[in-house]
């Protein structure tokens, strides 16, 4: 996934992006790898929350909506 595909809304978000790009550039391999493995983490622990409050996760949405 190429990062310049997904494109921000708002200048402030575009802005701290641009922040994290250039801390996340100065990352080590191995500080990289741990980063990336705790986001991938965070987005399955947000799926056990949001499956949690009773509502779909938006992949399982997306599924829904090609099926209809």
């Amino acid at each position: 996934m190429n990062h310049e595909n997904i494109e921000l809304s708002t200048l402030s978000k575009s802005f701290e992006f641009e922040k994290v790009c250039r801390t996340i550039d100065e990352l080590s391999v191995t500080d990289a790898r741990e980063t990336a493995k705790a986001f991938c983490k965070l987005y399955y622990k947000q799926q056990e929350v949001v499956g949690s409050l009773g509502l779909k996760p938006i992949s399982e949405s997306l599924k829904d909506d090609g099926e209809q």
